[in-house]
């Protein structure tokens, strides 16, 4: 049987190879919820880019967002989720290294009312405009895909102000925390 070389097959080769290469999934587009994690795949990035040298590494994640916000004086949006509680988000774009593959899982650990909210751009939008979010997880799995940062929007979720604390972790790594200053003065 010979095996035709048409242009169709050659781009299906492509992707196949390009999908392997990246590490991307080809899970829908929205993250799905698993035993408590919202899991995204490579489609819900919001794209690659280089590392941020001003940016809070930890364990194969950045984020400048990490050193927090110490100003207690300062109003952050107000989302309500459809059971009626009441979160303020602290946006937290998060960057996961290619180096941190197949993924990294980010985790609340404390308080224990904080939650985390990461999503598509397209969704992320639509969320921040309507205010309105569905139950909020407390934790999120990332993959890592392609040769530079993969970056994910998204925020913690608090009910009051806060010192969030974080834990970070992949197969095979031990977890390692990080805390937040939420409109808190120092943790």
């Amino acid at each position: 049987m010979m095996i035709s070389d048409s242009p169709r097959r050659r781009l299906a080769v492509l992707v196949t190879l390009a999908a392997i290469v990246t590490g991307c999934s080809h899970r829908p587009a929205s993250p799905a919820t698993s035993g408590g994690t919202a899991v995204l795949s490579c489609r819900d990035a919001a794209g690659q880019q280089p590392a941020d040298p001003q940016a809070w590494p930890v364990n194969g994640v950045e984020s400048f967002a990490l050193s927090g916000d110490t100003n207690i004086n300062d109003n952050l949006p107000a989302w309500t989720s459809r059971d009626g509680r009441r979160y303020l988000i602290w946006k937290a774009f998060l960057a996961v290294a290619a180096s941190a593959r197949p993924y990294r899982i980010v985790a609340v650990t404390s308080p224990g009312t904080a939650r985390l909210f990461y999503a598509p751009p397209a969704r992320w939008g639509a969320v921040s405009d309507s205010k309105t979010i569905g139950t909020a997880p407390r934790r999120v799995q990332l993959p890592a895909c392609g040769m530079q940062y993969t970056g994910y929007t998204g925020g913690i979720l608090i009910t009051h102000p806060a010192c969030v604390t974080l834990a970070v972790r992949g197969p095979g790594s031990n977890a390692v925390t990080v805390t937040v200053p939420v409109l808190v003065s120092r943790c």
